[in-house]
């Protein structure tokens, strides 16, 4: 079978959604750091529809580690399928992407594109902890990345010290037009990237740290629609309705969202005649998607382990799950949010619980479970103190922290790994303790990396325990009336 590229377009069903602009002749106005699914799925098909409008503004993506999508998509003329799964399911072909690049083997072309004058925006999808930020969200002076790059700033390893890298270039040659994006979902995620930026800059020249903060913009954001990670039965069906062959398609469900802080340095695409909303306050919209969407799908990822559930729809649709969730939401969540009349919480919430039971998606909870040590602070343990501070009941909040400490020890238990940047210690730390669960759950709860200031809470701590305690023994005989406890 043929591979999708440039020249197979013509021959794909007339279904089947094609680019709106001449690809061939349009050339790049973007740099993306961190191309994975999630970008692939979101930011680049805004773009490419945002091109229809007219604009230079295909994708040259950069890839930190990975060479994965480079090779995959180099016979295919960086072209790939978006499959969308829903009641009315449909595929669109990108052609966002121009270039893929990889930082060990491309960095003069990465170093060239970054501070092109034709380049206007950086984006950033990364992870929490490609940010190297420390516990109170600034820059860790002391991370091993970040360390690396000031003694070599001109040979960067992190995304921070690359952007201060092309910037001081931008500086020297005028060009600060270029707004730098971040897409990840990290509470304040602009202002906290930017200020990690200007902190690093400072490191190496008070003078480029001044001119940064007075003429970058880092405007915050808020991204949302679940996309499942690409395996191979996808390959498979995406070749059936094609007709050739995608070597790395991506699916996500229909729904989608953009949200971006008013607020750039130069030029961008017409991305708010695809969807795109743009604000004055991103706050509300990321931190009720954060605490509503990511912290339940957290909650379902580690409920959801200890009774071998696979996917986000099998753990919704067991009745027992879908009431806690439910619960938690509606007395502990959606009380800390506050959004006046600008959106109706409790239909948000249900839609998005409407969300979680589209059974056309496969959202693996393995994947949602990666990075405990990195998420829960922004979906869980914030929620978790503003309750605090209310001086009101915080139980089932303590419930996904209970559900993480459980996941640690039984993959301890069955010798697998897990995949988070603490991954070993904490790993470590279940061996230690193997057995012994109160000792364990004290161990992790004493990791102030993680837990900061509630460390020292002697109310949290003892509801982390209870709620250990309860749910050691969560199977699915047990499950109605753990979960009715709790």
């Amino acid at each position: 079978m043929a591979n999708l590229n440039a020249s197979t377009l013509a021959t794909l069903p007339r279904e089947v959604k094609l680019p709106q602009y001449d690809v061939a002749s349009t050339t790049s106005g973007i740099v993306h750091i961190g191309p994975g699914a999630f970008h692939r799925a979101h930011q680049a098909v805004y773009t490419d529809l945002a091109m229809a409008h007219g604009g230079n503004w295909r994708i040259d993506a950069v890839s930190m580690r990975s060479k994965t999508l480079k090779d995959k998509l180099a016979e295919q003329d960086n072209l790939y399928s978006l499959v969308v799964l829903d009641n009315q399911p449909y595929t669109q072909i990108i052609g966002a992407l121009n270039n893929v690049y990889v930082l060990s083997e491309d960095r003069s072309a990465i170093m060239a594109s970054l501070t092109a004058p034709t380049t206007h925006i950086v984006t950033l999808t990364i992870t929490e902890k490609g940010y190297c930020l420390d516990n109170q969200g600034k820059l860790d002076a002391a991370h091993p990345d970040i360390m690396h790059d000031k003694d070599f700033p001109d040979e960067p390893i992190s995304a921070i010290g690359l952007l201060v890298a092309a910037l001081s270039a931008r500086k020297a040659a005028n060009t600060g037009d270029i707004t730098i994006v971040s897409c990840d979902n990290v509470s304040d995620n602009g202002s906290k990237l930017g200020a990690a930026v200007v902190a690093f800059a400072n490191l190496l020249d008070a003078e480029l740290a001044q001119w940064i903060k007075s003429n970058i913009a880092f405007p915050n954001t808020m991204v949302d629609s679940i996309t499942p990670a690409t395996d191979e039965a996808l390959v498979e069906q995406t070749a059936a309705a094609l007709g050739v062959t995608d070597r790395w398609p991506i699916q996500r469900e229909a729904f989608t969202q953009w949200v971006v802080e008013d607020k750039f340095s130069g030029p961008r695409p017409a991305w708010e005649k695809v969807g795109v909303t743009f604000t004055d306050d991103v706050n509300m919209f990321e931190k009720a998607k954060l605490r509503v969407l990511n912290g339940t799908h957290s909650t379902l990822a580690y409920v959801g382990s200890l009774l071998n559930i696979d996917t986000v729809y099998e753990a919704i649709s067991k009745p027992e799950i879908e009431a806690f969730v439910r619960r938690l939401l509606e007395t502990e969540i959606l009380p800390t949010i506050e959004v006046g009349n600008k959106m109706n919480l409790p239909a948000y919430a249900d839609a998005i619980l409407t969300r979680y039971h589209n059974k056309h998606i496969r959202h693996l909870l393995s994947q949602i479970a990666w990075d405990g040590s990195q998420k829960l602070p922004f979906r869980i343990l914030n929620t978790l103190r503003d309750r605090i501070k209310a001086k009101a009941s915080f139980e089932r909040l303590c419930v996904p922290v209970a559900a993480w400490l459980l996941f640690i020890a039984r993959r301890q238990q069955a010798g697998e790994n897990i995949t988070d940047p603490m991954g070993e210690h904490l790993l470590s730390l279940a061996e230690k303790h193997q057995g012994d669960t109160t000792a364990f759950t004290d161990a992790v709860l004493n990791e102030r990396d993680v837990f900061a200031e509630l460390s020292d809470n002697p109310a949290f701590r003892n509801t982390v325990h209870k709620k250990v305690q309860q749910m050691a023994s969560l199977n699915n005989e047990t499950m109605a009336q753990c979960l009715g406890e709790l």
